[in-house]
């Protein structure tokens, strides 16, 4: 009887799988250009749809909240985390976010910009200027924290299918 040490004797049962599976729960990882491929426009979606959700500002009386820009942050933070999860690789997890990161720093070089920083032009509204600074410098910390994420969601996988050996 086959006996793996993380999952205990493996018997093949009827209606049963094995106990354990190299290849991880959702099978093999994609090929590297298929992985850079994907973080690439993983990161273009996170920065586009992040640019477009950043402004939307929820008003409570005289206070201003800017709510799409905490949404837009936990948008990015999930898009890096899934690049790097789905091609199982920190590194392609801070592609992903370093896509998304330099598309936003672009745009915002723009005369006609998007995200308001308050830095140039007539006076935008403090609110604007809020949320576009959260925005801009937040993706940095939610690549980070998705990069984290990934690792530790990661740790213990090995490549090529083979698990912890528990030494």
């Amino acid at each position: 009887m086959p006996y793996d040490v993380d999952a205990g004797p493996s018997v093949p049962r009827r209606g049963r799988r094995p106990a354990f599976n190299p290849a991880g729960p959702s099978g093999p990882a994609p090929a590297r250009w298929r992985a850079v491929a994907g973080a690439l426009l993983g990161g273009m979606l996170a920065a586009l749809l992040g640019t477009a959700l950043h402004a939307q500002v929820l008003r409570v009386g005289e206070l201003a909240l800017p709510l799409g820009a905490a949404a837009a942050l936990v948008l990015a933070g999930s898009v890096i985390t899934w690049c790097g999860l789905w091609a199982r690789s920190i590194l392609i997890a801070a592609l992903s976010g370093g896509t998304a990161y330099l598309i936003v720093a672009l745009v915002s070089l723009s005369a006609e910009t998007l995200i308001l920083t308050g830095i140039e032009g007539p006076g935008p509204k403090p609110a604007a200027v809020l949320a576009g600074n959260i925005w801009m410098f937040g993706l940095a910390a939610a690549t980070i924290v998705g990069i984290a994420a990934c690792g530790a969601a990661l740790r213990g996988h090995r490549p090529g299918g083979t698990g912890p050996t528990g030494n």
